[in-house]
């Protein structure tokens, strides 16, 4: 077996355990209280330096906001995000915060076509990627949207997926409180 496939699989064991893990009642959430700002604002600017061929745009009503949650999920679910944004999306990408009484609302769209209302309801499904015929040209196992869910799930959050015209966007909410 050569190296490369080692790696795939190596990969693929990782993803199939996390998802394990997910399913099972054991993961503990490590929360704390951190800038939910200040990890987007660091997001992007490494999303921008990475992708210089797409346009990245940040809209936030505030300077700061300090939230209570497990920052390593909440930011790999974010990055699920942004890197489904980045391969299967249009050529802008943009991030909105708005917050409320209650909780937070961030906001991640794309410009592309990728998604359409027939697989709007899979798409959070464990192993669900979208049809592309015989063929995926992007990499990948259909756990990363499913992992997002359920991170934001165990936050007491929700996440919505809105198709509009040209516009596919990702809506998390999660309860403010530090």
């Amino acid at each position: 077996m050569s190296s490369t496939q080692l790696d795939k699989l190596n990969t693929m064991v990782e993803k199939l355990l996390e998802t394990a893990t997910l399913d099972s009642n054991n993961l503990e959430l490590n929360k704390e209280n951190f800038d939910i700002i200040a990890l987007l604002q660091s997001l992007m600017s490494n999303y921008k330096m990475q992708f210089q061929n797409k346009t990245f745009n940040i809209n936030f009503q505030l300077e700061s906001l300090i939230v209570n949650a497990d920052i390593f999920h909440i930011e790999n679910a974010l990055n699920n995000i942004l890197d489904n944004a980045v391969k299967y999306g249009g050529d802008l990408i943009s991030i909105e915060l708005k917050t409320k009484k209650t909780n937070f609302e961030v906001l991640i769209s794309d410009n592309g076509n990728s998604l359409t209302h027939e697989n709007k309801h899979q798409i959070f499904d464990k192993f669900y990627r979208v049809p592309k015929g015989n063929t995926h040209d992007v990499k990948g196992f259909g756990i990363g949207l499913y992992y997002t869910k359920t991170i934001i799930d165990k936050h007491n959050g929700s996440i919505t997926l809105e198709l509009n015209k040209n516009l596919t966007t990702f809506k998390i909410t999660l309860l403010n409180g530090s």
